[in-house]
């Protein structure tokens, strides 16, 4: 059977790799907020961009939404009055990325898609980093990607005249 033709909740992440996991948006964990907006801008497919170590293994994730209310601080439309006072403090004045990293739990290619799927869900996440058994940054598992495989699944439960999750 090919690879891409497994049902869905049997796939893993790594028989699909090819057509599903993107290469990602990376910088270093010295790296400026201007190298992440160069990197976000080089990489329209992603709303993330990857911190790494010297050894390419994974630490962290900056998104797009953490640059994006940097930039409403910055513009006066954030409100800067109360706790977000703090954040403002903390988020404006500095120009690294170390206090803006977050950490997003990572997926191998061993993992199955429907466990991804899980974590997306559960952690509210749309693509999650791909790495290896050495914890090293390989790739981007990103939702609208994964969505190719997912109109399998629908295209499967129509074709049967159900509904995914019917009897």
């Amino acid at each position: 059977m090919p690879r891409y033709e497994k049902r869905f909740e049997d796939t893993l992440v790594g028989d699909v790799s090819d057509k599903l996991v993107l290469k990602p948006s990376r910088v270093s964990k010295d790296a400026n907020l201007g190298e992440v907006v160069d990197q976000m801008l080089a990489n329209p497919l992603s709303r993330k961009v990857y911190v790494t170590d010297q050894n390419g293994r994974y630490l962290g994730t900056v998104s797009t939404e953490t640059v994006l209310r940097l930039m409403g601080y910055r513009l006066g439309i954030r409100d800067v009055g109360g706790v977000s006072f703090y954040r403002f403090l903390r988020d404006t004045l500095k120009q690294d990325i170390a206090d803006l990293v977050t950490p997003t739990r990572s997926v191998t290619k061993d993992d199955r898609l429907v466990d991804v799927l899980e974590i997306m869900i559960k952690d509210h996440v749309n693509d999650l980093p791909v790495v290896d058994a050495e914890g090293r940054l390989i790739g981007e598992l990103v939702s609208l990607e994964l969505f190719l495989k997912g109109r399998e699944l629908f295209n499967s439960e129509a074709d049967k005249g159900g509904s995914p999750g019917s009897p």
